[in-house]
């Protein structure tokens, strides 16, 4: 029987619209999404804005961009447009969630009514605990360790085969003391997609919030937020939503905004920011509340162009064909000789497929200077194709990665 082939091919008429492909075999969208012309467009109109009408341009043009980027984002993972708050990225996002969370790592009375009442069953006492793994990526676990000094332990479930972490060992690391479990929707090395519905109904039982680190997932993994025991979820543009640097986004669960207050705040957190009053702060009645100063509007509009492309194809169409060219990556590997370190189940795996070699260093290196663009991290080259790499890329890129690790 025929290998089967990727779907979707008619998602290659997209290729035009991205500058980068023209030039390079780019698989290493797991690391920064190809920029798209239309993310171009949206810029040049913001500078022509900017030309045109000065600091007009905030009333006439700007904040209703950033309304439209929320509106996209609030799309994208299935929530209303008002639930988003902006962050240039998800560390400032995470610190502003860090300082509500302070209060219950007090043990504060006050703060675990709030949380009851929210219907989380979060007892009394310090819950001075934070569970993450060792698969996830380091900022989630810095956020917390950097609170170490103010009495917060960061716990990290390790992983037996550097792949996953079965949702038991991470479930029975929660205690009386745990405040909060932060983990990826995606491991950023494995590629591995957690059971996040599964994680959140044994957070919630255990009266511990559940806060989703979604960078690897939005735009890829088809998410409804609507449906899912998530309290806090984070992610950005910078990879699948092909939206560059310098735009993140945080979603708390409005059920949760009168117990999660935020200490780590801004202007454009405020329900009247436009009041300029600087003896009151009124926290805005929707996502906003979580914002803090200022958006990078020239950030906002490259990010529009990727969301509004994310939007028109559909996240499920992107997956189905990202599934299946890591499909191929992996039998190309394995006919290869490769040591494949990805999951195998393309339903249980997001867009990255891992290869362990020698020297990745070396082994990234060598193909990019034949055109041939991925990423490493210790001991693997990271592949992440997407929705615009053809099969013929594909192979071409493990033909030469194959010599290249023979030769290291």
């Amino acid at each position: 029987m025929s290998p089967p082939i990727p779907r979707h091919a008619e998602l290659l008429a997209y290729r035009d619209e991205f500058p980068l492909l023209q030039g390079t075999t780019y698989l290493n969208t797991c690391s920064l999404g190809a920029r798209s012309r239309r993310s171009s467009r949206h810029l040049d109109s913001f500078l022509a804005d900017w030309d045109s009408l000065g600091a007009r341009a905030w009333y006439r043009r700007w904040l209703g961009l950033l309304d439209e980027l929320r509106g996209d984002f609030g799309a994208i993972i299935g929530v209303p447009a008002g639930e988003i708050s902006l962050a240039p990225n998800v560390s400032a996002a995470l610190a502003v969630v860090a300082s509500a969370l302070d209060p219950i790592h007090r043990g504060d009375d006050a703060a675990l009514g709030r949380l009851r009442e929210a219907g989380i069953p979060a007892g009394t006492g310090p819950r001075t605990r934070v569970v993450t793994t060792a698969l996830d990526f380091p900022t989630i676990g810095h956020q917390w360790l950097a609170r170490g000094p103010l009495g917060v332990e960061l716990v990290v479930v390790p992983s037996a085969d550097g792949l996953t972490v079965p949702v038991a060992d991470l479930l029975a690391a929660i205690d009386e003391r745990t405040a909060l479990v932060a983990i990826g929707h995606v491991f950023f090395t494995s590629g591995a997609v957690n059971d996040i519905a599964t994680i959140g109904r044994g957070c919630r039982e255990r009266g511990a919030l559940l806060l989703v680190d979604a960078y690897q997932a939005t735009g890829l993994v088809p998410t409804d937020l609507e449906a899912l025991d998530v309290d806090m979820y984070v992610s950005g543009t910078l990879k699948w939503l092909h939206g560059g640097p310098g735009t993140a986004f945080l979603r708390v669960r409005p059920g949760l905004w009168d117990a999660l207050v935020p200490t780590t705040t801004g202007w454009f957190s405020s329900a009247r920011q436009f009041d300029f009053a600087v003896d009151s702060l009124d926290l805005a009645d929707d996502g906003r509340r979580y914002e803090m100063g200022t958006p990078s509007v020239p950030s906002a509009a490259l990010a529009r162009g990727g969301t509004e492309m994310v939007r028109e194809i559909g996240v499920e169409r992107i997956a189905e064909r990202t599934r299946d060219l890591g499909d191929l990556v992996i039998r190309l590997a394995d006919e290869a000789g490769l040591a494949v370190t990805a999951i195998r189940d393309a339903n249980a795996r997001g867009g990255i497929v891992s290869v362990a070699v020698s020297d990745p260093r070396a082994v990234v290196s060598a193909l990019a200077d034949e055109g041939i663009i991925v990423d490493f991290r210790p001991g693997i080259v990271r592949c992440s194709p997407a929705f615009y790499n053809t099969e013929d890329e594909v192979r071409l890129l493990m033909d030469r990665l194959a010599t290249h690790a023979q030769a290291t």
